[in-house]
């Protein structure tokens, strides 16, 4: 079975939320999972070197795999 591994970077270290994909395509539903769960910033804290995709409870998604 294929699974869909979402990478967040938090506080205390990476964070994996992996998740099946019952068949779908796995990059597809990685970024139907980026567009309703992250908001891009340009920058954070006024820092631009802080820009990229966040959660709302402040993690960066780093990337995603699929196995």
């Amino acid at each position: 079975m294929e699974y869909l591994v979402i990478l967040l970077l938090s506080t205390t270290g990476l964070q994996e939320i992996k998740l099946k994909t019952h068949g779908l395509n796995c990059s597809s539903m990685a970024e139907e999972w980026r567009k309703i769960n992250t908001t891009y910033y340009s920058e954070k804290e006024g820092n631009p070197k802080l820009q990229g995709n966040y959660t709302k409870d402040g993690k960066l998604l780093v990337g995603h795999i699929c196995k």
